[in-house]
């Protein structure tokens, strides 16, 4: 039985078919893919928000008349062409007036949705600041 060189070259090729090429990477170890430096810890003491509110209301006296300010400042908002969130934070001086600031950052709330703002894109909040002198709602804008 005698085969031609031809007929040996295709069974040479058949049988190497499923080899894997030989080379430096065969025989190296896989290296262990780097993971990021951990994050760095949050500053130490109270969250400072450096954002700029769209509209600040003082509570200097018991009942501001915010609604032509804020009917404005909403009215400025929504015109800018896209989906805009809002986030009302009472800020109050004392622990002791958090629920009052509460109640007035659900005020404020509402004269927003009076402006056809879903509920959806308003979250509100309380800070307490120590240094603040007069109790206020900001609104600010994401």
């Amino acid at each position: 039985m005698r085969r031609s060189a031809a007929q040996l070259g295709c069974l040479a090729l058949l049988a190497l078919g499923g080899c894997a090429l030989v080379d430096q990477t065969t025989f190296d170890p896989p290296r262990p893919v780097p993971t990021p430096p951990p994050a760095p810890p949050p500053p130490a003491g109270p969250r400072v928000d450096t954002r700029t509110p769209l509209l600040t209301i003082g509570y200097a006296t018991a009942d501001p008349d915010f609604g032509p300010s804020l009917r404005t400042a909403v009215r400025a908002a929504e015109g800018r062409g896209r989906v805009t969130y809002y986030d009302v934070i009472a800020v109050v001086s004392k622990a002791a007036e958090l629920s009052l600031g509460q109640a007035r950052a659900a005020s404020v709330m509402r004269a927003i949705m009076a402006e056809n703002v879903p509920a959806e894109r308003l979250q509100l909040g309380v800070r307490v600041e120590p240094t603040a002198t007069v109790a206020q709602v900001r609104v600010y804008v994401r």
